[in-house]
């Protein structure tokens, strides 16, 4: 029943139909559904742990981290829904984490969601085409002078729209590549065709950059190949060379990437004024006439450097168990999953320099399901604790040098680039 409620969320989550149905329009079908999910939860036998991977741990500072921005602005009705729709995300991250507990599960609740995201690439298909189910309507990008398709909810941006559907295309083409099943393979191949498409008609140019950047990894995770994937890596350094070299020429004549570098400068003035727990969540356009469209600069002027280390924590701890589920040889049925992950968070990476996703809920939820991966496929080796935790030093502490050094690094990558082009 637990188990049921949860796909039930994921569908409200990524499809609304509260959003665009008639008769549920504006029915608080996520709030009831929280409230008895929550009531089944503590009267079930379900082991209540919720730290269980380094992820966890992280999440929740990030969580809190949110809360405790907002307190600088001694706004309570803001610090009270700030508050509220943290509960939120927080209840279905922890819910995901205690009720996924085999590998049945996990696997159903995997391709829920991508048939969820490859559901809502379809309808923003059919919206190009003139079928416009959800009623959002398409955008007119003005220096682009080009119709962009869009969603509703967490959708309701081209760009969001374009990142989110990208994890539809590496489960589709592990399954295309693994399966035998003339049915399956069908569903894969309709599957890729609809979010590449789809990706496509948002004419966002770091969406298709973040599906690029999804493909070069998850041909990397797929393969063995220890020559490919050294031929794979060069190319990568290549091609992040050249998009360097191609992105630095003319931008001061370039009034989007001048919007971006001011917006950047400014993110690094409000981090400065406010380090501990920044100037409070969705506080930068108070402060800024434009959005950051950076992950990475919202989360530290927004969240200050607690913060930004949370949001580096959950993204090292996602690589460490990917990584480790490749080195160690797991069982050959984890690979669709593993390197379908891993391209997603590889283009969530890429796509964060560039737009503003530090509060995605599609990378909460799979930030949630690579620490359920992990536990289910290394549970067998030394990784796991015999209380079943993962990477059990990791977990126990919130402090890692490593969490640190990577947040020290990009705080030194956004201030060198600062001072090279402001």
């Amino acid at each position: 029943m637990l188990f049921f409620g949860l796909l039930l969320f994921l569908f409200l989550q990524i499809i609304r139909p509260q959003d665009f149905v008639p008769g549920l329009q504006g029915v608080r079908l996520v709030l009831y559904l929280m409230v008895v999910l929550l009531i089944g939860l503590l009267f079930s036998p379900v082991d209540k742990k919720l730290i269980r991977t380094p992820q966890d741990k992280y999440a929740g500072v990030f969580l809190i981290s949110i809360v405790l921005s907002t307190l600088t602005l001694f706004w309570f009705s803001y610090i009270l829904d700030t508050a509220i729709e943290t509960m939120k995300t927080a209840l279905m991250y922890y819910f995901l984490v205690m009720v996924i507990a085999s590998e049945d599960r996990f696997q159903k609740t995997v391709w829920t969601m991508v048939a969820l995201m490859g559901w809502v690439a379809l309808m923003g298909v059919l919206q190009y085409h003139g079928y416009d189910i959800t009623g959002a309507g398409m955008d007119f990008a003005e220096d682009k002078g080009v119709w962009q398709i869009k969603g509703i909810g967490n959708f309701d941006n081209p760009n969001d729209l374009a990142y989110s559907t990208v994890l539809v295309v590496p489960f589709a083409l592990g399954l295309l590549f693994q399966t035998k099943a003339f049915l399956k393979r069908i569903i894969a191949l309709l599957l890729l065709i609809f979010s590449t498409y789809c990706i496509y008609l948002t004419k966002s140019r770091g969406g298709q950059v973040a599906l690029a950047a999804s493909l070069g990894a998850w041909f990397y995770l797929w393969t063995k190949n220890p020559k490919i994937k050294r031929r794979l890596m060069l190319l990568a350094i290549t091609g992040i060379i050249a998009v360097g070299i191609a992105q630095s020429t003319g931008y001061r004549q370039d009034e989007s990437a001048m919007g971006r570098i001011q917006a950047w400068s400014k993110g690094w003035q409000l981090l400065k004024s406010n380090p501990i727990v920044g100037v409070g969540k969705d506080q930068f356009r108070e402060h800024y006439k434009k959005d950051t469209h950076s992950s990475y600069v919202r989360a530290g002027a927004e969240l200050g450097l607690l913060g930004l280390y949370a949001l580096m924590g959950m993204i090292y701890a996602v690589a460490l168990t990917i990584l480790s589920m490749q080195k160690l040889i797991v069982d050959e049925k984890w690979r669709p999953y593993y390197a379908g992950f891993g391209a997603f968070f590889v283009s969530y990476l890429v796509g964060s320099i560039f737009s503003t996703r530090t509060y995605d809920l599609i990378f909460l939820i799979c930030v949630a399901l690579v620490g359920t991966m992990g536990r289910l496929a290394l549970s067998e080796t030394d990784e796991i604790s015999a209380e079943g935790t993962l990477f059990p030093a990791v977990t126990a502490h919130l402090w890692n040098k490593n969490i640190f050094g990577i947040t020290i690094a990009v705080l030194i990558t956004w201030y060198i680039f600062l001072r090279q082009v402001w």
